[in-house]
C-alpha cells in the first residue's frame, strides 16, 4: 500500500484507537470493530490498514515503546555517568507511573506477542531497544576500551530493565507509592554499584 500523508494520519488514528481500547477494555475484550469505534473509522478502513488484529496490536506495541525510547532520550549526555545512571532509573519511572494504563496494555502485548506463533520475535525486539538505548546513553564517561565499554553498557541496560520490570510488576500490584520509591532508590544505589563492579580495574 502507498504511503500518504492522509494514510499514514489514518493509520495513526488507527493505532491511538487501538491504544484507548485496550486502556479500557483489556487484550481479552479488545476487537477490530472496537478499535475502529474508538478511532472514529470504518471497520473496512481499518482492515485496509491493517490485515489482522495480530498486525494492529504489534504496531501498537511499537508506538508504546517509541514513546518510552523517546522519554528516555531526554537524559542529558553532559551529566557524569553515576548521575547520568540516577537520571535513568528516575525518567524512567516517572514515565512509566504517568502512563499506568498504557504500561500494563504494554505488559499484555508482549505477552501476546509471547504466545503467538511467528511475533516472538517483537518481544525480543521491545526487549533490546530498551537496552540499546539505555546502553547508548550510558557508554559516554565509561572509561574502558570501546568494546569492554559497549559491553559494561549493555551490561548496565540490562541491570536497569530487569529491575524496572520487577518493580512495575510490584508497584501496579501493590499500590504503595513508599515501597515504589524505596525500590527506585534502591535499583539507583545498586545501579552505581554494578557500573563499579562492571568497570573495576582488574588486579595484577
Amino acid at each position: 500500500m502507498r504511503s500518504t500523508p492522509k494514510s499514514a494520519e489514518t493509520r495513526a488514528r488507527i493505532i491511538e484507537g487501538a491504544i484507548r481500547s485496550l486502556e479500557t477494555h483489556g487484550i481479552a475484550e479488545v476487537t477490530t470493530r472496537r478499535i475502529a469505534a474508538a478511532a472514529n473509522v470504518q471497520l473496512a478502513t481499518l482492515h485496509y490498514h491493517f490485515d489482522s488484529k495480530e498486525a494492529l496490536l504489534l504496531a501498537v506495541l511499537d508506538r508504546l515503546n517509541a514513546a518510552m525510547i523517546e522519554a528516555l532520550r531526554q537524559i542529558g549526555r553532559d551529566l557524569a555517568i553515576e548521575a547520568r545512571l540516577d537520571a535513568l532509573i528516575r525518567a524512567s519511572w516517572r514515565h512509566v507511573t504517568s502512563t499506568r494504563d498504557k504500561q500494563i496494555a504494554q505488559i499484555e502485548l508482549t505477552l501476546f506477542a509471547l504466545r503467538s506463533v511467528g511475533t516472538q520475535w517483537l518481544a525480543a525486539r521491545q526487549y533490546e531497544a530498551y537496552v540499546a538505548v539505555y546502553a547508548d546513553l550510558l557508554i559516554d564517561g565509561i572509561e574502558l576500551p570501546r568494546a569492554e565499554a559497549e559491553r559494561a553498557a549493555l551490561a548496565l541496560g540490562r541491570f536497569i530493565l530487569c529491575g524496572l520490570d520487577g518493580l512495575i510488576l510490584q508497584s501496579f500490584s501493590l499500590r504503595d507509592e513508599a515501597a515504589a520509591q524505596a525500590g527506585i532508590d534502591a535499583l539507583a544505589v545498586a545501579a552505581r554499584d554494578h557500573f563499579r563492579r562492571l568497570t573495576a580495574t582488574p588486579h595484577a
